[in-house]
């Protein structure tokens, strides 16, 4: 998808501050390379952070989807933010790092403002709510893939299943949970899609 301009821009923003998901996911998808690229720099190959900011970027913009109107330069303030986000996840990590024996006391504290400004709450109860609904067996091997952290192979090994077994119950899992938490938060299915991948923090 390529923007022609500053004006279909500023269209696909009035139409995101009425809740239009299909703006949302043009936006996304005309965005997210480019501001993947703009971070790439200063991640220094760290994929899981690189993913976690955008994830919170994006996640932002929708929820303060009601508060952007007169924005000149979308890309100008997804970067600010997703620098910002670099810089307090980067302050984070050095806090964790030099008090890593209070990592527990320090980690709902340090990260409950992000939570509450991202409206993360609310969303992260809806996917409770949706992994609960799944099947007990399916239910059981996402909880081990995204809550636990197991590879399909330490998966497969405990459960005694197939990798293939594994593998196909957490697709389920994920296209039921994506749909759900779209549909329960009213949101667009990539939110509902990231809402998932952030799960596991």
């Amino acid at each position: 998808m390529q923007l022609k301009g500053s004006y279909e821009e500023t269209q696909l923003l009035q139409r995101l501050e009425s809740g239009d998901k299909a703006a949302f996911d043009a936006l996304y998808n005309y965005y997210e390379p480019r501001i993947r690229l703009f971070l790439l720099p200063f991640t220094r190959s760290d994929e899981q952070l690189l993913n976690s900011i955008l994830q919170d970027v994006f996640i932002k913009l929708w929820t303060k989807r009601k508060d952007l109107a007169g924005i000149a330069h979308l890309e100008y303030y997804l970067q600010r933010m997703a620098k910002n986000r670099l810089l307090d996840l980067l302050k984070l990590q050095k806090i964790q790092s030099a008090h890593i024996g209070n990592y527990a006391s320090l980690q709902p504290s340090a990260d409950q403002h992000t939570w509450d400004e991202l409206q993360l709450k609310e969303y992260m109860a809806i996917a409770r709510k949706g992994i609960a609904a799944l099947p007990e067996r399916r239910r059981l091997i996402f909880s081990m893939s995204v809550l636990s952290g197991l590879s399909i192979d330490e998966i497969a090994g405990q459960l005694n299943l197939s990798r293939d077994v594994v593998k196909k119950q957490l697709q389920k899992a994920r296209s039921f949970l994506k749909t759900y938490i779209a549909e329960k938060g009213d949101m667009p299915a990539i939110v509902g899609a990231l809402i998932i991948t952030a799960l596991h923090r």
